[in-house]
């Protein structure tokens, strides 16, 4: 049977103690993302601020992690958020979930504020203090490799850069040199703690499962499919950077501050353009056949990348900036300096902007210029970078400019502008971390054309969206990559829900069938929204310059409030929620989350 095994750390006091009920909280919320939801509520995260010792960082695995199942190598990190104020998450690939599992450690939570720079060393399921005054002020990736030369090479290490640091409320945390926990500040709350590293040392290689045989005989009959599946092939071809093309054909590619929906001469920063200059070679995280990472490197500036869609649309298309050298030096300082790419290139364009009317002091304009430079002022919150470091909603509020700010709750989109891909609005607007491109991946509904199509908000569309939500917080929970939803769907022996309870019952031992999975997924999601709300999130809503009509192709695209009104009346209803969007006694009672009743 399936034993999760729980610490927590308290920084300021040296003490490490069991979690407990481990057996039970994973049972109900199965891993990664759910499970650490649920240990943030009973830690008392929503009731702390952002940047204090009390917000407790907490980093899952789940059951399928280490066990060589295809996309099940991630992890995955949740606190408050210091960018948003509500619920901060994030999941990475790499490979820290199989070595944080092979340390004997199903679940971390760290709580507390060091006295000095501090680094925790984990490994036979138990937890030392190390010094880490020596790696303060270095960068995430010099930081990783002073650890793995210490500690051995078959180690994981999360780090932090100067960005966490100096409490840039988009830093991330950092994990073999190109992977990250990116999105919603975890790398400021591991700063607040003055926590610079976390490093996984395993003393095995596998874990155990309740049923090897019938767990290699699924992955004897699903390995094949899942490497001839168009949707995998198409990763391992072009990986995420395929959708650049795509983005700019359509006209979803954000650029100009969400201004425009394609950028002139796009072709420079498309996959073509890397492949046939500055490809290297792929990659791929632990137990992935995938291969999507796609390794670049600019000769110009000596650096190599690990390029994606997100991080091109960002420090490319929002800025204007259309040269492929510039996109591998700003995501190779990025990387370094310790900061989620996406929020960083929404953060710069918006400052284009607000210069070029006149209200940050600074000269700046539209397409490459001397980015490298503000890239580091906001690391290191020099000048203007310091208004910056706090995020656009922050940075608007001071300059007096919320009609140009682009966010949701705090948190500045990705790559998919919801005027052309409409599915996208909605998953914006019920996101639970703000504007989550991850947390229904409807643009994969709109761009594909299903449910009626890109331009679709009806309840087709609605009820589309929503499955995907539950799909999504079903992935963070196993920890599973998302890229895998369209394979695991279709796989012959076994689709949907239906497939995970299958591998959940060979792994843990427990019999699960596709019922108890999705009702885990709408525990999930039911259980963010109630402490969401306990944070004080804000309305279901966009911003004002995304109802803004754009043009493309001699096309006007628009969309209108009252399609989005619409919408989430209908998502609330299907959700069993009350007309302002809140669960009610009844759904929680039967999702088993009586816990929460009057928590609002």
């Amino acid at each position: 049977m399936f034993s999760p095994k729980g610490l927590v750390v308290e920084l300021y006091r040296k003490v490490v103690k069991p979690l407990g009920e481990e057996d039970k909280i994973f049972r109900l919320f199965i891993g990664g993302r759910g499970v650490a939801t649920y240990v943030f509520w009973k830690l008392g995260g929503h009731r702390v601020d952002p940047l204090s010792g009390d917000n407790p960082l907490i980093i899952a695995t789940g059951p399928l992690t280490g066990t060589g199942i295809p996309m099940s190598g991630r992890a995955a990190a949740v606190f408050r958020s210091p960018l948003t104020g509500i619920i901060g998450a994030s999941n990475l690939g790499g490979r820290l979930g199989p070595v944080m599992r092979f340390t004997g450690v199903d679940i971390l939570a760290v709580l507390g504020k060091a006295e000095r720079p501090t680094y925790l060393l984990i490994q036979d399921g138990k937890v030392e203090f190390r010094d880490a005054s020596h790696l303060w002020g270095k960068d995430a990736i010099e930081t990783e490799e002073i650890l793995l030369k210490e500690h051995g090479k078959n180690a994981a290490v999360l780090a932090i850069g100067p960005a966490g640091e100096n409490l840039v409320k988009f830093a991330s945390i950092n994990h073999d040199i190109w992977r990250q926990f990116g999105r919603t500040g975890g790398g400021a709350v591991m700063g607040a703690k003055k926590l610079k590293a976390v490093v996984f040392v395993p003393d095995r290689q596998q874990v155990e499962v309740a049923m090897p045989e019938k767990l290699r005989e699924f992955l004897r009959e699903f390995t094949p499919y899942f490497v001839g599946e168009k949707s995998v092939k198409a990763l391992f071809d072009a990986g995420t950077m395929r959708l650049v093309e795509l983005a700019n054909q359509m006209g979803f590619f954000p650029t100009y501050n969400w201004q425009r929906v394609s950028l002139e001469g796009w072709e420079k920063i498309a996959w073509p353009s890397f492949r046939r200059e500055y490809f290297l070679r792929p990659g791929a995280c632990l137990h992935c056949p995938a291969a999507c990472h796609r390794l670049v490197e600019s000769r110009k500036y000596g650096v190599s990348v690990d390029i994606d869609y997100e991080t091109v649309f960002a420090l490319g298309g929002l800025t204007g900036c259309a040269d492929p050298d510039e996109m591998i030096r700003l995501n190779d300082l990025a990387d370094r300096l310790g900061m989620d790419t996406i929020s960083l290139g929404n953060a710069i364009a918006f400052a284009i902007e607000a210069a070029k009317m006149g209200k940050l002091g600074a000269k700046l304009e539209w397409g490459c210029g001397d980015l490298a430079k503000l890239v580091e002022d906001i690391a290191y919150r020099r000048g203007v970078g310091d208004i910056l470091a706090e995020g656009v909603r922050e940075a608007a509020r001071r300059l007096g400019l919320e009609e140009i700010a682009v966010h949701v709750r705090g948190l500045e989109p990705a790559g998919y502008d919801p005027r052309v891909l409409k599915g996208m609005a909605l998953n914006y607007a019920i996101g639970y971390r703000g504007a989550d491109h991850l947390a229904t991946m409807a643009y994969a509904l709109d761009y594909g054309g299903y449910a009626g199509g890109p331009q679709s908000l009806g309840e087709e569309k609605v009820r589309a969206v929503a499955h995907m939500e539950e799909v999504s917080a079903l992935f963070d929970s196993l920890v599973m990559c998302k890229f895998g939803r369209g394979v695991y769907d279709t796989y012959p022996g076994g689709r949907g829900f239906e497939i995970f309870a299958q591998l959940l019952t060979y792994v843990t031992g427990h019999k699960w069938d596709g019922k108890s999975v999705r009702d885990v997924a709408l525990r999930i999601i039911n259980l963010t929204r109630v402490i969401n709300l306990e944070m004080g999130a804000g309305p279901d809503s966009l911003p004002e310059r995304l109802y803004r009509p754009v043009q493309f192709e001699g096309k006007e695209y628009r969309l209108a409030l009252e399609e989005l009104e619409a919408a989430l009346k209908t998502y609330y209803k299907l959700r069993g929620w009350d007309d302002a969007g809140k669960p009610t006694n009844e759904v929680l009672k039967e999702l088993q989350l009586d816990f929460l009743i009057g928590a609002r």
